[in-house]
Protein backbone atom coordinates (compact mmCIF):
# COMPACT_ATOMS: atom_id res chain seq x y z
CA UNK A 1 0.00 0.00 0.00
CA UNK A 2 1.44 3.67 -0.77
CA UNK A 3 1.12 6.17 1.46
CA UNK A 4 -0.76 9.35 0.83
CA UNK A 5 0.88 12.38 -0.45
CA UNK A 6 -0.23 16.03 -1.60
CA UNK A 7 2.22 17.81 -4.17
CA UNK A 8 2.23 21.85 -5.16
CA UNK A 9 2.55 23.13 -7.78
CA UNK A 10 3.48 26.68 -9.26
CA UNK A 11 2.53 28.07 -13.02
CA UNK A 12 3.23 32.01 -13.33
CA UNK A 13 2.11 33.64 -17.54
CA UNK A 14 3.62 36.60 -18.42
CA UNK A 15 2.31 38.30 -21.92
CA UNK A 16 4.70 41.23 -22.87
CA UNK A 17 3.66 43.47 -25.64
CA UNK A 18 6.10 43.40 -28.49
CA UNK A 19 4.80 45.82 -31.72
CA UNK A 20 6.86 43.85 -34.32
CA UNK A 21 4.73 40.65 -33.18
CA UNK A 22 1.24 39.75 -32.70
CA UNK A 23 1.60 38.04 -29.16
CA UNK A 24 4.31 36.75 -27.52
CA UNK A 25 3.85 34.53 -24.19
CA UNK A 26 6.00 33.41 -21.36
CA UNK A 27 5.44 30.38 -18.75
CA UNK A 28 7.72 29.24 -16.17
CA UNK A 29 6.24 26.25 -14.61
CA UNK A 30 7.74 24.68 -11.13
CA UNK A 31 6.44 21.35 -9.72
CA UNK A 32 6.81 19.95 -6.62
CA UNK A 33 8.24 23.48 -4.97
CA UNK A 34 8.22 21.74 -1.51
CA UNK A 35 10.60 18.80 -2.95
CA UNK A 36 8.34 16.00 -1.54
CA UNK A 37 9.02 12.68 -1.86
CA UNK A 38 6.43 10.24 -2.76
CA UNK A 39 5.53 6.94 -5.00
CA UNK A 40 2.82 7.10 -7.22
CA UNK A 41 2.83 3.63 -8.43
CA UNK A 42 4.18 0.26 -7.26
CA UNK A 43 3.91 -3.35 -7.72
CA UNK A 44 4.86 -6.49 -5.81
CA UNK A 45 3.96 -10.39 -5.50
CA UNK A 46 4.67 -13.30 -3.73
CA UNK A 47 6.08 -16.69 -5.65
CA UNK A 48 7.05 -20.33 -3.66
CA UNK A 49 10.31 -21.88 -4.98
CA UNK A 50 10.78 -25.44 -3.38
CA UNK A 51 8.69 -24.87 -0.70
CA UNK A 52 10.29 -21.46 0.43
CA UNK A 53 7.97 -18.34 -0.14
CA UNK A 54 9.62 -14.86 -1.58
CA UNK A 55 7.84 -11.82 -1.50
CA UNK A 56 8.80 -8.53 -3.57
CA UNK A 57 7.42 -5.23 -4.22
CA UNK A 58 8.82 -2.26 -6.56
CA UNK A 59 7.72 1.22 -6.04
CA UNK A 60 8.46 4.00 -8.67
CA UNK A 61 9.71 7.43 -7.08
CA UNK A 62 8.50 10.30 -8.66
CA UNK A 63 10.64 13.95 -9.28
CA UNK A 64 12.14 16.37 -6.73
CA UNK A 65 11.51 19.70 -7.38
CA UNK A 66 11.62 20.35 -11.07
CA UNK A 67 10.82 23.48 -13.43
CA UNK A 68 9.86 24.09 -17.15
CA UNK A 69 10.16 27.24 -19.38
CA UNK A 70 8.63 27.85 -22.42
CA UNK A 71 8.13 30.58 -24.60
CA UNK A 72 5.58 31.50 -27.93
CA UNK A 73 5.53 33.75 -30.31
CA UNK A 74 2.64 34.55 -33.13
CA UNK A 75 3.38 36.41 -36.18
Amino acid sequence: MLDPYFVNNLRIDFNPRITVIKGADLQLLINNIFNSQYESNAYGGNSYVDDTGYSWSYYFPQAGANFMIRAGLTF
